[in-house]
């Protein structure tokens, strides 16, 4: 058995994928620096001579990311087609949910499948303590009767070079990011929100360096060929030619650790929808305002604290179905279709906040005016978070 960690990664395009990795690294390099690692894509299916690997390795590391999803296993971890090919203990390390509503209730009645069930059971016996990134992804887990498991947060919201260092309050804010959230690619209300944003703090920030970042790739030679994909292509390419259009400046940094760390560290104030660039100022003491589209950020606001604004809701509307009434056959099948799928009778839309650009603009002019008070509270969260992540990572094999 080789002294070495296999870690299991899901970066592709998305920029903060590439940072959680990155600093996972780091942290290792660090803290373990008698374990060499090994980096694996997660979704992929371990081929012979990888199951080879793993299995002579000290542990199999699940590594970060939304990956607690009802199809965890196989959509996030393929694996292999038998959990008991693997031989080694299988850690996770600060992986989180995926929850469209977000809220705590809903890690009440989170689902989990068969297959997942069984992963976890796995990972709860390994022997050692796994890590969850937040309380809510926490509690699904002890919900379900899994207790080895330690809140450690992110790997990525540490840098030990910036631990116990506070925020210089006094920085002039010259340099403003943008981060484009995804939610405009399915809501059209969410666009409209993001785009009243950008235009209202470009006039706020008028005498300043604006920007928009956008964290996924505007090269179509990235993405998959699939319908979805490609109205995912389509809709960042709309964007990015509206902001040509409103003469606002923007930046792509997708494919890349490197690239989102070169342009925050030049960065003065973050604003958006991006958790892991709020992520990775706030791990350097950075001013940083996170706008929630999803339950990442509303349950990170638990970890950290910080200023962060829920930019949306949920609103349940009722599904306007043809009126069939002309055509008996075509009223029987209506009536069919209505008994067999009940739920169809609803559909969620997801709503911008009416008054998010108002919030943001007013409550960073008081941040502003009063040495940050919510914003640089992160700082004391994060430190004391590591200390768990830290616990974690010395009772490794």
């Amino acid at each position: 058995m080789e002294d070495q960690y296999v870690i299991l990664t899901g970066s592709k395009n998305n920029a903060g994928d590439f940072l959680i990795k990155h600093r996972a690294k780091k942290l290792f390099s660090e803290l373990r620096s008698d374990r060499k690692i090994i980096d694996i894509d997660a979704w992929k299916q371990f081929s012979d001579e990888e199951l080879e690997i793993v299995n002579n390795s000290r542990a199999l590391i699940l590594m970060g990311g939304p990956a607690l999803q009802f199809d965890m296993r196989p959509k996030v971890y393929e694996l292999t087609q038998y959990l008991n090919d693997i031989k080694v203990p299988i850690i996770s390390m600060g992986i989180g949910w995926k929850s469209r509503e977000g809220e705590w209730r809903s890690s009440h009645t989170y689902k989990l499948n068969e297959p997942t069930l069984e992963l976890l059971k796995r990972i709860d016996s390994s022997g050692y303590c796994s890590g969850v990134r937040d309380y809510h992804t926490l509690n699904i887990l002890l919900k379900n009767k899994f207790s080895n498991f330690l809140m450690t947060g992110c790997p990525a919201l540490y840098n030990t070079d910036f631990i116990r260092k506070a925020f210089d309050t006094n920085i002039p804010i010259i340099n403003i990011s943008y981060s484009l959230g995804v939610s405009f690619v399915e809501s059209d209300s969410m666009e409209t929100s993001m785009k009243e944003n950008i235009l209202g703090l470009s006039s706020f920030f008028k005498e300043k360096n604006f920007q928009v970042v956008f964290h996924h790739s505007l090269k179509k030679e990235v993405y998959q060929s699939s319908p979805e994909h490609d109205k995912f292509y389509k809709k960042h390419v709309e964007f990015q030619a509206w902001l040509n259009d409103n003469q606002i400046n923007y930046k792509d940094i997708s494919g890349s650790a490197e690239g989102l760390i070169e342009h925050y560290q030049k960065c003065d104030l973050h604003i958006g929808y991006r958790v892991h660039a709020h992520i990775f100022m706030c791990s350097e003491s950075r001013l940083s305002v996170l706008l929630n589209e999803d339950g990442r950020g509303k349950a990170l606001k638990y970890v950290i604290s910080g200023l962060m604004f829920d930019a949306y809701e949920l609103v349940k509307n009722e599904l306007k179905l043809p009126n069939l009434n002309n055509k008996l056959y075509l009223k029987a099948i209506n009536k069919i279709y209505l008994a067999l799928l009940p739920s169809v009778k609803y559909q969620i839309e997801m709503k911008g906040h009416p008054f998010l650009t108002e919030d943001i603009i007013q409550n960073l002019s008081y941040e502003i005016e009063n040495a940050f008070p919510r914003i640089s509270a992160t700082r004391k969260n994060i430190d004391l978070n590591y200390l768990q992540m830290k616990k974690f990572i010395l009772q490794l094999p």
